[in-house]
C-alpha cells in the first residue's frame, strides 16, 4: 500500500529495556518515509543521554489511517528494535 506520510517515534529505555517512555521529537511527521529515515539517526543522537538507551523508528502512514481514528502502538522486539503499529479505533456514530 502506498504511504502518504511517515511518522517518527523515539523511546528512551533503561539499559535492560524493561522500562521505556516516549521521547518528544521536534518533527514527528514527514512527507516521505525516506525523509524520516534520513533524519532518524540525528534525532536519536540529539535525544540520547547517559541514563537511557534511545530507540527510534519510522513508520509509513497509509491513506486509510487519515480517514479514521487510530492509535499508535509500539513495542520493543526481542532483538531490541522499536516496532510501531497503527490500530484502528472503532467508529462511533451518534443516532437519535
Amino acid at each position: 500500500m502506498e504511504h502518504v506520510a511517515a511518522f517518527m517515534l523515539l523511546v528512551g529505555c533503561s539499559g535492560n529495556l524493561q522500562s521505556c517512555n516516549e521521547i518528544p521529537v521536534p518533527v514527528p511527521a514527514y512527507e516521505t518515509l525516506a525523509d524520516c529515515q534520513e533524519d532518524l539517526p540525528l534525532q536519536i543522537r540529539l535525544s540520547s543521554d547517559s541514563s537511557q538507551r534511545v530507540l527510534g523508528a519510522c513508520k509509513g502512514v497509509a491513506p486509510d489511517v487519515f480517514e479514521r481514528s487510530a492509535s499508535i502502538d509500539w513495542t520493543i522486539t526481542r532483538d531490541g528494535r522499536l516496532s510501531i503499529d497503527f490500530t484502528s479505533e472503532p467508529q462511533i456514530v451518534a443516532a437519535r
